[in-house]
Formats: structure tokens, sequence, C-alpha cells
């Protein structure tokens, strides 16, 4: 497939219409900013929808050979393959199945590697021409399309967010007056989905490790269930390891124990939601996979010196409107 971009017209000075050949995206202007490689994008989407749907796959080794922003939303959703999605300067590790939300004017661009043709699904959405309702019905799934962020699934959902994707492809290529309406409905199908079994995963995973198999599996378990009461015994299983090899070979390879490894991520979790959300510490603590609000604010409080509500107070970036 060639990827090349592919100039179309012009439309004044530094301004290019310019489309992907071969692919379905929609028609962009793109501008070059003065300060270096970051490119401003302005989506032309089709006046039946605020919602366009792309599909395409990248043959590794691939890689965007700028970063870019536009005025819309982004939902990446990752069919197959593995990639890195750069945003804002950070850096995340996508697996097949993973979900990736561009907030509208953050920087991203994509990076492919491995032997495995890598489909992805991607979803344009400007957001203020969405239905009045949505936002109403929907707060918190409303103020997560504006913060960017890698969302993971158990794998007993991947069918679901998988057939809600085919059928916003299937919509998108439809031509009958019903269509722009029935994405819509399949837009908020798909935000609810996320919304009740995405786990937001605040944290960039770096992508180059010298991990093992086994410990790049019991890894991305840890991120994928870290929300879950999850223990080295119901990793080791889910993997089919032994807890013994596992507990041995996690701390060799990642320097400390599968405990201290899986308490980090919740920490950490818990700290960026703090943050960027309004919600309280009780329901954050549950939401991170701890049992008791208490025990997590007695880890909290060790880890980082001050308790959660003082975290808040310092750092706290309000969503409510």
């Amino acid at each position: 497939m060639d990827d090349s971009v592919q100039v179309l017209g012009i439309l004044g000075e530094n301004q290019r219409i310019l489309n992907t050949p071969g692919s379905t995206e929609p028609i962009c202007s793109m501008k070059e900013e003065e300060n270096a490689h970051i490119t401003s994008v302005t989506s032309v989407l089709p006046d039946k929808s605020a919602i366009y749907v792309e599909k395409q796959v990248r043959i590794p080794p691939f890689a965007m050979s700028y970063e870019h922003y536009h005025s819309y939303c982004e939902l990446f959703y990752l069919r197959s393959g593995t990639c890195t999605y750069n945003v804002n300067g950070t850096s995340y590790q996508l697996e097949a199945g993973d979900l990736f939300i561009v907030s509208p004017g953050d920087s991203h661009s994509t990076v492919y590697r491995g032997n495995t043709p890598c489909e992805r699904v991607v979803i344009y959405c400007m957001l203020s021409s969405l239905p009045s309702f949505f936002e109403g019905m929907l707060p918190e799934m409303a103020s997560r399309l504006h913060q960017s962020r890698k969302i993971v699934f158990q794998k007993q959902f991947y069918s679901r967010v998988d057939s809600l994707m085919q059928r916003l492809e299937e919509e998108n290529a439809a031509t009958d007056h019903y269509s722009g309406l029935y994405m819509i409905n399949l837009f908020m199908e798909l935000c609810i989905t996320i919304q009740r079994h995405g786990v937001m995963s605040y944290e960039a995973m770096p992508e180059q490790r010298n991990y093992s198999k086994d410990i790049s599996s019991a890894v991305q378990y840890i991120t994928r269930n870290f929300a879950l009461p999850i223990s080295l015994e119901s990793t080791a299983a889910a993997i089919n390891l032994s807890p013994t090899y596992l507990s041995r070979k996690f701390k060799k390879e990642v320097g400390i124990t599968f405990k201290e490894y899986l308490n980090n991520v919740r920490m950490r979790q818990a700290a960026q939601m703090l943050v960027i959300t309004d919600n309280s510490i009780t329901a954050i603590a549950t939401a991170c996979g701890f049992n008791s609000s208490n025990y997590f604010k007695d880890s909290f409080k060790r880890t980082n010196g001050m308790s959660p509500r003082e975290y808040r107070k310092h750092n706290h970036i309000t969503t409510k409107q």
C-alpha cells in the first residue's frame, strides 16, 4: 500500500488539500506551524454527519513523518497488530483491542513496528456537532472526549467493541439519509460501552523493555485488570504459569515484586484520576482496585507524602463546566 501523501489542490499559501491514496480518510487542509514538525489539520467532514469513520491497514515498519493536531476528536481503535501512539510528547503502546481517545488540539502521531499487518479504525467526531442531549445523558463521557487517554478492555468485551466498529464502518458507507442519525446512535452506544467496560489507562507504558514473553504477558494483564481484585496467583493462572515461577521471574526482570508493581500501577492511576477527574476519593479507590478506601488513603500518603485530598488540592484540574 502506498502511504505517501498526495497533493490534490492548492488552497492558499502554505495550505494544501490532502488525501491518502487508497484510503477513505476525510479530505483535510494542512498548515505548517513555524516552530517545528507539528501540523495543524482541519477536517472537512461529510455534510451528512458529525461523525466519519476510516479504516486502513498499515504494513510495518511505518511511521508518520509529522505530528499533527486538529479541531475534532479522534477515537483510534487498533483491530490487529501493535503500534506506538505519541500524544503531546508521551508515548503509549497499543495492543490489538485497545482504543485511544485524542482530544481536539492535542498533537499526535503513530509508529508501527513488527511483522504483523496493523489494521486500525479511526472515528472522527466534531464534538460541537453532536446532539445537545449527548452531554446531558453522558456527562462523564463527554468530559473524557476532551482528555487524550488510552482505553483498554478485558478480553470478553473485545467482540462487543469490534462489532460496534464494524457497524459504524457499514453506516459510514451507506448513502441513504438515515445513516447520519444511525451513526450518532452507534457512536453513543460505543461511548456507553467505553464508560461501562473500558479502563482509562492514565500512565504511559514504556515501549522498549527487555522483558521476556512471560513477563510482558503479566505486565499487559496487570494493565488491563488492575481495577479488579487480581493477585499473583490469578495472574499466573491467566497466563498459564505457576505462581512461584512468575514471582521469581517477575522480581528478576522488573526489579520489584509483583505486588509492588501492581500497587505502583494502581497508585499512578489514582494520582492521575485525582488530578483530572472530580470523582470522590472512595470512587477513585474502587476504580483503581483498592477494596478499602482507608487502606488506599494510608498507602497513598506513604507513597506520595500527602493524603489524596491534599494531593488533589495542590494539583487538581476540574472537569466541571
